[in-house]
């Protein structure tokens, strides 16, 4: 149960087209499901266009398709923390404990100490979310049942591990909490107050939790089935927006012109660099992430709920803002953005691959940290390379040069960094920009990379404890599990029967019938056992 994450240097296979627009044709044939709007300003032209499964529209253009835009609702909660400094009511080193109630007693004064700075740059050193979050939550709406009482009792009972100063690592319980404070500044909720001093400033009258009855929303999709729309209440700062194309164009363009919005001197410090962000690839102001790509700067977020995703870049220098809306959390918007070329389409030149030594290949493999929740992890099997990032499937890299590596599956590369002769850091360059992660003490994990005809046997539909659905599938060589409602994360084999989670510390152990079928898993987390029985075998070949 979360949002998506940023995603621009998510490992996908890159696209290439004229156009924001065909590029979302193009990305629109894998949705089993929903539909892609666009918005593109380049220079003075604008262009909408609907690719996909068009949902009726009567006469409504489809820049007007309500989509709920999930994280990228952190944009406009960071603009409203800036708003509020410029009118005096906080500062950026306003501390949670003086805005809440002051009888509240917190078991960790670091978290009291927290800064209204830190919740919007990441850097609070706060969890992705609570460990309270499941108490009493409704399937298929996991944030709805997530009020002040719940909050206030994590916050007050909650330590946080270490000392900081913490480095960027993203957090929505963070984020949510911000807005949830913002709306006390404000005398008012943070649905109000982010509506009246930011959406209606700027013109944006069809951005909003609830925007206007006369617009239809876009029905949400996981893969092929619909599922049901998300409400937040306490955590509303983090993801509850809900716009359209035509709304966040009129944001980007914002951005790229704040001294024309009433909202300047806002803007002026929300889009500054606040913190370093080398997880997201650059620096972060506040809720909005700065990179660089092939020498421009630019600003983007993505975001992502259980049944939408959604991009948003802005290139000031080339007058450039890119939107992408999915009623279908099966494809990232930023996939789409990055599917596309300001060029003609062209064939690059593949490099030439090369082999090396067995000794200097057995120097790459280790773990390469990000920050708190990203890294990746590098394997030596049979002489190969694989590499994976949290969250995704191993891809084998192929030498070009001693240190220097390349994919064939994505146009990507990465370069191992030495000083005084040792591995010290790993690069990854894609799409122009380039992501260094520090090498750990950490041994790599024992995984065994199976083909996947291998790991077949395993997918198939699940119930666990007899309730919720849990979809296991074999996608590029690796198996993904999926709890219904949320993200599907891959799991991989430790031993035999045994899978283990790299985004969470959770383990599957597979069990057998007396025929040696596999008939259904023990899900181990958090000290407890949760079984789960087979109800469907697999029905067709992995996918490659």
């Amino acid at each position: 149960m979360k949002f998506v994450l940023l995603s621009l240097l998510v490992l996908v296979p890159s696209l290439q087209a004229r156009t924001l627009a065909e590029a979302a044709v193009l990305q629109a044939k894998a949705l089993e499901a929903g539909c892609i709007v666009t918005g593109e300003r380049v220079g003075g032209q604008v262009r909408f266009a609907l690719a996909g499964k068009a949902p009726p529209l009567g006469n409504t253009p489809p820049e007007k398709l309500v989509f709920e835009i999930g994280s990228i609702t952190k944009v406009f909660t960071g603009l409203l923390l800036a708003q509020a400094v410029v009118e005096k009511k906080v500062t950026l080193e306003t501390t949670i404990s003086s805005v809440l109630d002051p009888q509240l007693k917190f078991a960790d004064p670091r978290i009291a100490a927290i800064t209204l700075k830190q919740l919007s740059t990441h850097t609070s050193g706060l969890p992705r979310l609570p460990d309270n979050l499941d108490a009493g939550a409704v399937e298929g709406d996991p944030y709805a049942h997530y009020d002040e009482k719940l909050l206030l009792a994590y916050l007050t009972s909650a330590k946080l591990e270490g000392e900081g100063p913490y480095s960027c690592s993203y957090s929505n319980l963070g984020v949510g909490l911000l807005g949830h404070l913002l709306g006390k500044v404000y005398g008012t909720n943070w649905e109000k107050a982010v509506v009246a001093k930011i959406c209606l400033p700027l013109g944006l009258n069809d951005t909003a939790v609830h925007p206007g009855p006369l617009l239809p929303l876009a029905t949400p999709h996981a893969g092929e089935k619909g599922v049901k729309p998300w409400h937040l209440d306490a955590m509303a700062g983090a993801g509850a927006l809900r716009s359209t194309a035509a709304d966040l164009l009129k944001f980007g363009e914002a951005m790229l012109h704040p001294e024309q919005t009433p909202l300047k001197d806002a803007f002026a410090i929300a889009l500054q660099a606040q913190a370093d962000a080398p997880a997201m690839g650059g620096q972060i102001g506040l809720g909005v992430f700065l990179g660089k790509r092939e020498g421009e700067s630019f600003f983007s977020h993505d975001g992502g709920t259980g049944g939408y995703s959604s991009s948003l870049q802005v290139i000031p220098s080339k007058e450039i803002v890119r939107v992408a809306l999915i009623n279908n959390n099966s494809l990232s918007g930023s996939a789409v953005i990055a599917a596309m070329s300001d060029a003609k389409p062209t064939t690059p030149q593949k490099p030439k691959e090369i082999s090396l030594p067995a000794e200097t290949m057995a120097e790459y493999p280790g773990v390469y940290e990000l920050d708190r929740d990203s890294r990746f992890t590098v394997l030596l099997r049979d002489g190969q390379l694989w590499v994976n990032l949290t969250g995704q499937a191993f891809l084998r890299a192929f030498a070009k040069a001693p240190d220097r590596f390349f994919y064939k599956a994505v146009a990507a590369e990465i370069a191992f960094n030495r000083d005084q002769g040792q591995i010290q850091a790993l690069t990854l360059f894609q799409n122009g920009r380039e992501l260094t992660a520090k090498r750990t003490p950490a041994l790599p994990p024992n995984y065994k990379l199976r083909p996947a005809k291998e790991l077949q046997p395993y997918a198939g539909e699940y119930l666990l404890m007899g309730l919720k659905k849990f979809t296991l599938a074999v996608r590029g060589g690796t198996l993904f599990a999926q709890l219904e409602g949320q993200e599907a994360a891959p799991v991989f084999e430790t031993a035999t029967d045994r899978f283990e989670y790299d985004v969470v510390k959770a383990i599957l152990i597979f069990a057998r019938d007396d025929q040696k079928q596999i008939s259904g898993f023990t899900l181990l987390q958090n000290g407890l056992p949760i079984s789960a029985a087979r109800v469907k075998p697999p029905t067709s070949a992995p996918s490659k």
